[in-house]
């Protein structure tokens, strides 16, 4: 390939008839300045196109450092998903656990107080059967006492007094309650040989 330093030191055999030499001179120059300027370009553009390949490098090395980065974000974003499920799961399955404790406790409390309440009005129940039964046993002993004689039952008559309205008296307990008193005032302890 010729360089522009040959064409401006080319020379021609002169004949008679031929070119003017000022004119081919000046074509000559006018390559040479023309291929100067192309090399100049072609330098240039070698120039870019070395950067421009080198870029190309640096985008091939990020685009494997983003597919890489993006792999790891999907695994990191996968794990903490499966994570977060098995926590989720597990703080389900113990709330499940602990409820049903708590609820097999409630129902376990709930039956022991319904047996103490049980218990408590079986307690009740005796109890007023034996002190019934100490009534009716003081009743018959008094019936049987010498010189009481048993007064005939005579209709209990309705009392004259008023009693104010905000302070009413249930009728079943005072039955209860006076019977109670009689046999109190009655029954006083006796010498041994009195009977």
């Amino acid at each position: 390939m010729l360089t522009s330093n040959e064409i401006r030191t080319v020379s021609f055999d002169r004949t008679i008839r031929g070119y003017r030499c000022e004119d081919v001179e000046a074509f000559l120059q006018q390559v040479a300045d023309q291929f100067d300027q192309q090399e100049a370009t072609m330098a240039d553009l070698e120039k870019k196109l070395h950067i421009l390949a080198q870029k190309i490098e640096e985008y091939r090395a990020d685009e494997d450092t983003l597919k890489t980065a993006l792999l790891n974000a999907q695994r990191m974003g996968e794990n903490v998903i499966h994570e977060a499920k098995q926590k989720a799961d597990s703080i389900l399955r113990e709330a499940t656990l602990k409820s049903e404790s708590l609820n097999e406790q409630a129902k376990a409390q709930v039956l022991e107080q319904q047996m103490e309440l049980e218990r408590v009005q079986a307690e009740v129940a005796h109890f007023k059967a034996s002190v019934l039964g100490l009534y009716k046993s003081h009743i018959e002993s008094l019936s049987t006492l010498p010189g009481s004689e048993p007064e005939p039952e005579q209709p209990a008559q309705p009392e004259v007094e008023v009693q104010p309205a905000a302070e009413p008296q249930p009728e079943a307990e005072e039955e209860t309650e006076a019977p109670a008193e009689e046999f109190e005032q009655t029954l006083e302890p006796q010498p041994a040989g009195a009977e």
